[in-house]
């Protein structure tokens, strides 16, 4: 059993990108390659975990129940660089009208209780993590409308019942579909979609850490 204490923070910003999808020639991977290139093209390093290529196992162990250790190593590790993110991105298809149950699987076994929130004695929720800000990015079949006829389920999992409740600040979505029937001139259109979203996010969370650090900075340190 490992725990997720000491997470190693990089010396400028950092993005965490999870990618959750079988197939690695499909459109989510190339999806997550552009939020990649683009927040590195912003000057932001980018932490990437691939739940299928790494072989992440989304079951939550008896061990992991009511406590802050892992059953394995990835667990731990994924939940250091989440503790050391600056930005956080998701790129996953919509399944059922949710993620897929490898990435539900991550949200219960890497960002739970003690790890990326506590719960108070009055219930009250407190985030630990340190991102300012996530990006979802999704692909899928159903238009928007019909997302919204449901009350946007994917939207509010990852805004209201993810990322809000640790303690992220925004929480971004883009929503490309139907991917069935699309273009290669569309599904391009997309992936540049995305890189741009990542870069404005990048420099979005490059400006506030650097206006932070300015304001902590003693009268007499240097710049």
């Amino acid at each position: 059993m490992t725990t997720a204490e000491g997470p190693v923070t990089p010396q400028g910003p950092a993005l965490l990108l999870v990618l959750c999808h079988p197939a690695q020639g499909s459109l989510c991977a190339a999806l997550a390659r552009a939020v990649a290139d683009g927040a590195r093209g912003a000057g932001v390093a980018v932490t990437v975990h691939d739940l299928y290529r790494d072989g992440f196992d989304p079951r939550l162990a008896a061990a992991e129940v009511e406590s802050t250790r892992f059953a394995d190593d990835l667990a731990a590790r994924y939940a250091r660089d989440l503790l050391a993110a600056d930005a956080v991105a998701v790129v996953h298809p919509v399944w059922f009208f949710g993620p897929p149950a490898a990435l539900k699987g991550w949200v219960e076994r890497v960002v739970r209780e003690g790890v990326a929130y506590d719960v108070g004695e009055d219930g009250a929720v407190t985030g630990r993590l340190r991102a300012r800000a996530a990006l979802v990015v999704t692909t899928g079949n159903a238009g928007r409308a019909t997302e919204a006829s449901l009350g946007d389920t994917v939207t509010r999992f990852w805004r209201d019942l993810v990322f809000g409740p640790a303690g992220v600040p925004e929480t971004r979505r883009l929503a490309f579909a139907p991917v069935r029937g699309s273009a290669a001139e569309e599904r391009a259109a997309w992936i540049e979609a995305a890189r741009r979203e990542a870069a404005t996010l990048a420099a979005a969370v490059r400006a506030y850490l650097g206006s932070h650090r300015a304001e902590q900075r003693r009268p007499d340190e240097p710049t």
